[in-house]
């Protein structure tokens, strides 16, 4: 006691010592066993997944009706899939060459006739993208199938011009492969033989399941406001005669750089967004964002069910 009472701050920072070193004991021992734990629940874990991933379902008359009622819900949900898939597609009807020539000539003046009534600009010489059948006759075997795509570029074409774009720029389309059968008749390396209607062999003689649907890109540049633009977009991905899927799209604003600060805005005659259309907007105002123009490329792909006998 003595000593303690000669060295009060020693003995105090040594007893403070002892004491805040018991605490840290307790915490390490205590943090150390809820770590065992939480591993051997890991483990535990890790081994019934490895347990259900490696295992099969008891082969008793629940699970069999288990099975079955999945099955028979993913039947039913790929019948209702074709049914939509088929009320938005366009039939491929039966198509002679000089028949389809002249649906081509048609649908062309027309929308001609259309572009020039909604001041759209068209390119020369546009032929929806059939620039080669404008003055020659596709085989017989493409002419059904070249029908049908037409009616899909002619459904998109309309959509663009009724939406008062500015101009449309580009449509191209991907040929395809019935309008060349003589670059199909050599089967591609590695790509596998034939095995008659609607079967193919790989590589090393599997058989390859036949595609159920056909997918026919187009590429399609136009010039418009951004609520024509918007108009577009919404009336080919709600189009109710056909499926179309927007791949790729690329926008380009026309003017890539604002107007330098303390200038004007180009005093164009924009409307108010609270004022009804038509209607200019209140002198002194001028806007910067709304009134530009953009510049649109975009891929879609016309997508088609093939029947059961055409799937190959």
């Amino acid at each position: 006691m003595s000593w303690f009472r000669q060295n009060r701050f020693l003995g105090g920072f040594l007893i403070v010592f002892a004491v805040l070193t018991l605490l840290a004991l307790y915490f390490l021992f205590h943090e150390k066993s809820l770590a065992d734990d939480e591993q051997a629940r890991l483990e535990s874990t890790a081994t019934a997944l490895n347990r259900l991933r490696a295992g099969r379902p008891f082969p008793n008359g629940a699970n069999l009706r288990k099975t079955k009622e999945k099955v028979e819900r993913y039947r039913d949900s790929l019948a209702a899939l074709e049914s939509e898939l088929k009320t938005r597609s366009l039939p491929a009807v039966p198509l002679q060459p000089n028949e389809f020539q002249a649906q081509l000539q048609e649908a062309v003046n027309s929308l001609v006739e259309r572009a020039a009534a909604n001041k759209v600009k068209l390119p020369d010489h546009f032929y929806l993208g059939f620039d080669e059948y404008a003055t020659s006759l596709p085989n017989s075997a493409a002419a059904p199938l070249l029908g049908q795509e037409l009616q899909a570029i002619t459904i998109v074409a309309d959509l663009i011009v009724d939406a008062h774009v500015d101009a449309l720029m580009s449509l191209t389309r991907t040929p395809l492969p019935e309008e060349n059968p003589a670059a199909t008749l050599e089967p591609e390396k590695g790509r596998g033989r034939s095995l008659g209607p609607g079967k193919t062999a790989g590589p090393k003689g599997k058989v390859a399941a036949a595609p159920v649907i056909a997918s026919r890109p187009v590429a399609i540049g136009f010039s418009a406001s951004p609520a024509a633009a918007r108009k577009v977009l919404n009336g080919i991905a709600t189009a109710k005669e056909q499926l179309f899927v927007i791949r790729t799209l690329n926008v380009k604003n026309q003017v890539d750089k604002g107007p330098p600060r303390g200038t004007a805005a180009p005093t164009a005659t924009p409307t108010s967004a609270s004022s009804p259309a038509g209607t200019p907007a209140p002198a002194g105002i001028s806007f910067i964002v709304g009134a530009e123009h953009l510049d649109m490329q975009m891929k879609i792909e016309i997508i088609n069910l093939l029947p059961a006998k055409e799937a190959r």
